[in-house]
């Protein structure tokens, strides 16, 4: 005898939010749960391996060969992705050992900043250390850095260590606005021994960072600033890049730092200009190529040990575009899909987007190594957990719990 299926409230209200999450509509101090546990499993399990790679002090570029520690990198830009992930992680859990982490590490990237020449570099944790007045020091790897710091800062409940952190940001914005931001709107990447002008990377990370410290301040000059490095950056070509690689051999890189800027900008554009129109035009392009190249398995076939590491990230991107890119024309077509069969154009990145979640939450999980991917991929696990708190952190009450311990997996259990 079959028992009668019946949705109970709690049910009922888990459907709405998820229906809401899909329409693009985020629920301020609710839980957006998904389809099943597996990904959320998957991003906590990541979470409590990041937390415990944190905050150890790492060894630097010259010594990490010979004491590596759980990172399998050294650099500080890598950290910041995991740290902005696990910010998020703390909104969904109120876990303390989440946020213990981020601001462990926040406090470290103060602490050499302070030492920094000039004032309000961050060290990298290569090339120009601190108290050193010669050496490389790059704008790019800093707008990292610096998105992390602002992460913190955003859940920070005491007033004094909020304002420690911020200040920290905006004197690398206001570094990077006084001596690297050319009138064109470009940002050149600092202290770069090869190029003293403007960059797609340090512009775009230089613009998501300005326009999230707007966000959370209300500082019009930064605002400013984010947009005209985001009109730099439209009239740039991901044919253009040859500097470091050709595009199709690290399109992963490119195209998730590009999209960084385009993310932090949405909710600065005047609807129907032509800036907005761009941004929807570039994101559209994008994301359509994202899909198109994704493999039968879910991944992108691109070396995750270079400029291929960063494809983890992708779905985040994927994910909003679909519920924060506005009046998009594209959204309303239909296109052909990967197997041939005409399909609506949000249909067919959405499911995309899906699978590569799937694929990156069915991964083994590795409890003492924490990887580059591994930083990329709970990116996006956030993104589809939490709609809209990496990038929009001023329009939404921080810090809140979303779940409680009882309803989570064990620590480190995926």
């Amino acid at each position: 005898m079959k028992r009668a299926f019946r949705i109970t409230p709690a049910a009922a209200l888990r459907r709405v939010l998820l229906a809401l999450a899909f329409a693009g509509l985020s629920v301020p101090g609710k839980a957006v749960p998904p389809e099943s546990t597996k990904i959320l499993n998957h991003f906590l399990a990541l979470s409590d391996i990041a937390a415990k790679a944190l905050v150890p002090e790492p060894p630097d570029r010259e010594s990490y060969r010979k004491n590596p520690g759980m990172r399998d990198y050294y650099m500080f830009f890598v950290d910041s992705y995991a740290v902005r992930a696990l910010t998020v992680a703390y909104d969904l859990t109120g876990r303390e050992r989440y946020w213990d982490a981020c601001r462990t590490w926040s406090d470290r990237m103060v602490r050499h900043q302070e030492k920094m020449i000039p004032r309000g570099a961050y060290y990298m944790n290569y090339h120009r250390k601190p108290g050193e007045s010669q050496g490389q020091w790059y704008v790019a790897d800093s707008g990292s850095i610096a998105m992390a710091v602002l992460a913190t800062a955003a859940r920070s409940k005491d007033p004094a260590l909020r304002k420690r952190y911020t200040d920290s940001v905006r004197s690398y914005l206001r570094l990077v606005a006084d001596k690297f931001v050319r009138a064109s709107g470009g940002v050149t990447d600092g202290y770069f021994d090869k190029s003293d002008k403007e960059w797609w990377c340090s512009t775009a990370l230089y613009a998501a960072a300005a326009l999230q410290f707007h966000g959370l301040t209300g500082e019009a000059e930064f605002r400013r600033l984010g947009l005209n490095a985001v009109n730099w950056l439209l009239k740039f070509q991901y044919a253009d890049t040859v500097d470091l690689y050709k595009f199709e051999d690290g399109a992963p890189t490119t195209i998730f730092y590009v999209l960084e800027a385009y993310s932090s900008a949405l909710p600065y554009l005047e609807p129907g200009s032509e800036r907005q129109r761009g941004v929807a035009r570039k994101f559209s392009q994008t994301v359509e190529w994202i899909a198109y190249t994704q493999t039968r398995k879910g991944t992108w076939d691109y070396s995750p040990d270079n400029w291929g590491v960063k494809l983890g990230g992708l779905p985040s991107q994927m994910l909003i575009y679909l519920s924060r890119v506005c009046d998009d024309a594209a959204k309303r077509r239909v296109c052909i899909s990967s197997s041939g069969v005409e399909t609506p154009f949000e249909k067919f990145v959405g499911a995309s987007a899906e699978r590569a979640l799937d694929y990156f939450a069915s991964l083994p999980i590795n409890p003492s190594s924490f990887t580059q991917g591994d930083a990329f991929v709970m990116l996006s696990e956030a993104e589809r957990l939490c709609p809209g708190e990496l990038y929009q952190k001023g329009k939404l009450p921080f810090p809140y719990r979303r779940y409680t311990e009882p309803e989570l997996p064990a620590a480190g259990k995926p």
